[in-house]
């Protein structure tokens, strides 16, 4: 991967990448990817043409300001104590206060120090994921150039993945990784509460049936399905066994299955 992701992403799919890569068409037209989190498929495959897309409206934001402003964003991230004092100072900040470049680094630092890299809001609408024990470097500004470069030519769009992904045509490529519409699922309050549930998953299905009746050709990962298999009998469906790392609880983590449905060969 030449430039790597600068956010981290709970249900990230990095360590499925070899598996992505492998089944990703060899020549395609645009890319889309309506459920981005950390772009890290975007990134790997570095297509010329991309669509780029996410409920979040505070991580789609974040891109534009890296885009459009990234010394700013990177000046205001050096100014930044790492503590677990400010960390909870910022994180109660409230962010319709600040400009949409403050915004965005406020995003990019508690991404980075709190717990797993997840994103969860409670029912107020409030970030409100504790600190993480573990703590690193802030991306710089070299690495916040390389990712804005990468973004340079992309169409990044905020919203409903029907409304991202509705004119996708013949031979362009969509991915696919979202939430999981289950009890328990690791996206809990990630596009707020009933953002992402069994009606969406339907509404999902039936978006996807009408991209391949225009010949896109259309990738999609998730949990070990029964009920997302029998809704695409026909496509090529590959089950993969992943490490689950994101809870908490170590009787919560270890390996699970996860299936990859496509509907080309």
């Amino acid at each position: 991967m030449g430039v790597k992701p600068l956010l981290r992403w709970a249900g990230s799919k990095r360590r499925l990448l070899p598996a992505l890569v492998c089944r990703a068409p060899s020549k395609f037209n645009r890319y889309y990817e309506p459920f981005v989190g950390s772009a890290c498929l975007f990134l790997e495959l570095s297509p010329k043409r991309a669509v780029l897309g996410d409920m979040n409206i505070g991580l789609m934001e974040t891109y534009r300001m890296i885009r459009s402003r990234p010394c700013q964003v990177s000046a205001l991230l050096q100014a930044m104590p790492i503590n677990e004092q400010y960390y909870y100072y910022i994180r109660d900040v409230a962010p319709n206060i600040l400009t949409a470049t403050q915004r965005a680094a406020r995003f990019i630092y508690l991404n980075r120090y709190c717990f797993n890299g997840v994103y969860r809001e409670n029912r107020q609408g409030k970030f409100n994921v504790p600190r993480g024990v573990k703590t690193g470097n802030l991306p710089n500004l070299d690495e916040i150039q390389l990712f804005r470069n990468a973004l340079k030519a992309v169409d990044l769009r905020t919203g409903d993945f029907v409304d991202c992904i509705k004119d996708a045509g013949k031979n362009d490529f969509i991915y696919l990784d979202p939430p999981y519409a289950v009890a328990g699922a690791r996206y809990s309050g990630e596009y707020g509460y009933g953002g992402f549930n069994s009606n969406d998953l339907d509404r999902l299905i039936e978006s996807l049936r009408l991209a391949d009746t225009k010949g896109t050709n259309i990738l999609l990962s998730y949990t070990d399905s029964e009920y997302l298999q029998k809704a695409f009998p026909k496509w090529q469906i590959d089950k993969i066994s992943v490490n689950r790392s994101v809870s908490g609880f170590s009787k919560n983590r270890g390996v699970v299955s996860e299936v990859l449905i496509r509907n080309y060969r």
